[in-house]
């Protein structure tokens, strides 16, 4: 079950359910406010969206595959429902109860004024062309990842959508229960990334017994669309 991240939706897993789908059974869906789904009226939650969405397929237990933001979803449904999880993959993941940077803070809430001023496709390209977002985007040598990237970024349905209040979180915090997660983990974190978020990894590898972190060269917060076949590599291992 592949769970992406905030200005992305289900396709930016594209390469990952190709390589991953004649020896499993893959799932990708867009989370609330991205992609094809509705735009939130109201607060709801990532966790419980996705317990719904596996009872609807009648999946009893799966593999839950998360970036940045699905990373957290992923951790949180874990810790609420550990019966339901087999292994949890995460990649350059985020995890509640972690405040972010007063500076990356700002830049988040600029995305949303900006929406609010000048129309999402301006907004859109602000974010693309904002030095302080450039770990988000691959380089541009690597041509394909960043138009791979950038495309996604550009769907009007990724981007900005509802208030970012409206997702709920569970409690207590993530960051104060690594402990009780059990299941075995494998964390993805790209050398280039933010450094809140390369420490963001460490914490949770050092937090959970039973985890595995990698980093990625030469990649930056999204090493599964740079390095696509490394990534599916180490993926497939794991499962095994």
């Amino acid at each position: 079950m592949f769970i992406h991240g905030n200005f992305n939706d289900h396709w930016i897993w594209e390469e990952q359910l190709d390589a991953l789908a004649h020896c499993n059974y893959v799932v990708a869906y867009d989370l609330r406010g991205y992609g094809r789904s509705h735009t939130p009226r109201n607060p709801f939650s990532n966790v419980d969206d996705l317990k719904v969405l596996l009872d609807s397929l009648e999946l009893s237990k799966v593999n839950l595959v998360g970036s940045s933001m699905g990373g957290s979803v992923a951790i949180d449904f874990t810790l609420a429902y550990p019966d339901r999880v087999h292994r949890v993959i995460l990649a350059a993941p985020s995890i509640s109860g972690r405040n972010y940077p007063a500076s990356m803070l700002w830049q988040g809430i600029k995305q949303h004024l900006q929406v609010k001023l000048n129309g999402c496709e301006k907004a859109v390209e602000a974010f693309i062309t904002n030095p302080y977002w450039r770990y988000f985007f691959p380089d541009v040598k690597k041509e394909k990842a960043w138009l791979k990237t950038v495309g996604n970024v550009r769907n009007p349905g990724n981007f900005c959508r509802f208030p970012p209040g409206f997702s709920r979180v569970f409690k207590p915090y993530a960051i104060n229960r690594l402990e009780e997660i059990h299941k075995p983990v494998l964390i993805f974190i790209g050398e280039c990334d933010h450094s809140y978020n390369r420490e963001t990894a460490e914490i949770l590898h050092t937090g959970i017994k039973n985890s595995t972190k990698i980093v990625m060269q030469d990649c930056g917060h999204l090493p599964f669309i740079e390095e696509p076949e490394t990534f599916s590599s180490h993926v497939k291992e794991f499962l095994r």
